[in-house]
């Protein structure tokens, strides 16, 4: 009996004892005298890690950032978008980068602009002039969708109104200077001028959605659409 307890393991005293009770009696149960939290048990790598994920985690959230900032972020695209337009180039390294990086903000005040560019000439039916604009963008983007999605390329609704948008800006300069009515003869190679400037800048975009040998067709709608516009730019004028 006494071999028994010699051979029994001794609990120190250092230990922290905590009761625990049950059906027999209070049992002592020694407690760990230190608890490690989960941020001890990671190594220094795995920390640099965490808070680098917390980190970019914050950084891409636009949520919480201040107006001011998400103003000038958005005038900065619609900037960088309009200069593709300006100075088109079909043999740009990324010609693309304008579908992928769309918005409606430029788009939507292009069409609002044209549309009271046309309503200001007009000299009757303001408001109907005025609803043409937007019928025309709806339209034209319904259909450059289904056209490259049926010659096999890649675009949505949304990409294609950002494309007709932006690519509507060398019409409005036109419709801005045929609405003074100066000669039907200037009013005739200004249309003419800034429909072939916006189907040209179109093409680099529509060309990057399809196939190098679907090209024309995939630009032949958006050619009927800017001359369309040219000519109701002509009629108003």
């Amino acid at each position: 009996m006494l071999a028994l307890l010699e051979t029994q393991p001794q609990i120190s005293s250092s230990s922290t004892m905590t009761p625990y009770s049950n059906s027999n009696g209070t049992i002592p149960i020694p407690v760990p005298p230190h608890s490690l939290s989960s941020d001890q048990h990671l190594n220094p790598g795995q920390k640099n890690n965490q808070s680098i994920s917390t980190s970019g985690f914050e950084s891409s959230n636009t949520l919480t950032e201040p107006v001011w900032d998400t103003v000038k972020r958005d005038l900065s695209r619609i900037f960088s978008n309009l200069k593709l337009v300006v100075f088109p180039n079909p043999f740009r390294e990324d010609p693309g980068k304008a579908l992928r990086d769309w918005d409606l903000w430029g788009p939507f005040f292009f069409v609002v602009f044209l549309g009271l560019t046309l309503s200001w000439s007009a000299t009757i039916r303001k408001s109907e002039v005025f609803a043409v604009a937007f019928a025309v963008l709806a339209a034209g983007a319904i259909i450059l969708t289904l056209n490259v999605l049926l010659l096999g390329g890649h675009i949505n609704f949304f990409q294609s109104i950002s494309l007709l948008g932006y690519c509507l800006f060398p019409l409005d300069m036109g419709a801005l200077i045929c609405m003074f009515k100066i000669h039907f003869t200037l009013n005739v190679i200004v249309a003419s001028v800034t429909s072939a400037w916006s189907s040209w800048a179109a093409y680099p975009f529509t060309s990057s959605a399809v196939n190098a040998r679907r090209k024309a067709l995939a630009l032949y709608p958006v050619l009927l659409m800017y001359i369309s516009v040219g000519f109701l730019i002509i009629a108003i004028g």
